[in-house]
């Protein structure tokens, strides 16, 4: 069956009538319309592909963003906070002596259980050839291993045995020196490739803006010199491809600088977010050093406070992890006074509990370690802890928001780009073609 003229794609009509008409080739006003109509005609479907092109993996760069690396990199961060919630628990458990406090053991198992959930889930997130597999691989090998340490630990504690020490002592190095740096890569990775999709999400899409601002100056200058050539005032056909052009190119333009904001505000709440909750690692870390130093101690051995104070200092410092936190989302400044008041309160309580095991009262010391009353050090890192997990979740809250405000913005682009330049094809093809039938 015949295709009818109507139905032809707009470069098809153009170069068929020119060859029907023998004019292409002469160097006659029809002929240089019909080579004009081509030339636009293509540029406005290469636009449309470059929108088409561009709009889908900006879209794909956000809608990542948004749930695989934003689940991989949340997921690492909660893995890592798991991990050390579980060291600090098992030390915490062990300086109590004999039976641990069953309320540290049931938080110590919830840690290793969603540890072994989370490890599963980044695993099946992974694809293929990430550089974090390897990473991921680890922490499954070495978490039984630790587990396996802390139990042996449990076991000589409740005979009394000193020997529980070093299994302690050599679970606690394991996760420090090989579990946690490893759910460290995982993280790093994670942010790398969260970075580089916020730069694809929130580019300036020049290559559009380009060839857009190109085909709309060259249908004005055409424009243009069909009316003074012939006197009419406006080509319709040139006009509404102009319109489609210039629409798109706004569109485009509307978007890019929408994403662009939203992409930001996520990215600051995803560096405030990281922020945070390296700190809270700082935090676990210091309460796995407090409860280390009780057991050295007991043990008849000697344990240094430093790390509880290097660990600290890196929280509350003037340029530490909460300060910048609050430089990375500055209407964190509220969250951060209650995180620093709370972090200094538990400051103050351990200091309780170095004066209270430096002048001879141990007993009370790891009473004070282990308890949960809002005077004694266990309270007090309570209180921080769950103020921490809240802004956390706060945070990561308003990162979806952001980042889902984002993607909203640019869903509708690539669909928009194809149908404009389509409209703006065909209108130039109807346009140039009325000109050229008034020549027949």
């Amino acid at each position: 069956m015949s295709t009818s003229v109507a139905t032809r794609p707009p470069l098809r009509r153009a170069v068929g009538r020119a060859v029907g008409s023998g004019l292409l080739g002469a160097g006659t006003t029809p002929g240089r319309l019909l080579r004009v109509e081509a030339v636009l005609v293509v540029a406005a479907l290469v636009l449309g592909a470059l929108g088409v092109l561009g709009g889908m993996a900006r879209l794909s760069a956000v809608h990542d963003a948004r749930t695989r690396i934003a689940a991989l990199t949340t997921g690492a961060a909660d893995l890592y906070q798991s991990l050390a919630d579980a060291d600090a628990m098992a030390t915490t458990g062990y300086v109590s002596g004999g039976l641990e406090p069953a309320s540290v053991r049931v938080r110590y198992d919830a840690d290793i259980q969603r540890a072994g959930e989370l490890l599963t889930s980044a695993a099946g997130l992974l694809p293929p050839g990430d550089p974090a597999i390897a990473a991921v691989a680890t922490v499954g090998e070495q978490l039984p291993v630790y587990t396996g340490l802390v139990e042996n630990a449990r076991t000589f504690n409740r005979l009394g045995l000193p020997l529980g020490q070093s299994y302690l002592a050599g679970a606690s190095k394991l996760m420090q020196s090989t579990i946690l740096p490893a759910v460290e890569q995982v993280r790093a990775a994670e942010s790398a490739a969260l970075d580089a999709a916020y730069r694809q999400g929130a580019g300036t899409p020049f290559a559009v803006l380009a060839v857009g601002l190109a085909v709309l100056l060259s249908l004005l200058d055409l424009a243009l010199r069909e009316r003074r050539r012939t006197n009419r005032v406006i080509n319709l056909g040139l006009f509404a491809a102009g319109l489609a052009v210039l629409v798109l190119v706004g569109w485009w333009a509307t978007a890019a600088v929408v994403a662009h904001a939203r992409v930001g505000g996520a990215q600051s709440h995803s560096d405030a977010g990281a922020a945070l909750d390296e700190a809270r690692i700082a935090v676990l870390s210091a309460r796995s050093n407090e409860s280390l130093v009780l057991v050295a101690r007991n043990s008849g051995g000697g344990s240094s406070d430093r790390g509880f104070e290097v660990q600290l200092a890196r929280v509350v410092g003037a340029d530490g992890l909460l300060a910048a936190a609050q430089r990375a989302d500055p209407d964190l400044a509220d969250r951060v006074a209650v995180l620093r008041s709370a972090a200094l309160a538990w400051d103050a309580a351990h200091r309780g509990v170095r004066a209270l095991d430096d002048g001879g009262r141990y007993p009370e010391a790891v009473a004070s370690v282990v308890g949960h009353r809002p005077d004694t050090s266990g309270g007090a890192f309570d209180s921080l802890d769950a103020a921490w997990a809240e802004a956390i979740r706060q945070e990561r809250a308003e990162y979806a928001v952001d980042v889902g405000s984002a993607e909203a913005t640019l869903v509708a682009l690539p669909w928009v780009s194809a149908a404009l330049a389509v409209v703006a094809a065909g209108a130039v093809s109807v346009g140039i073609g009325r000109r050229v039938g008034e020549y027949r």
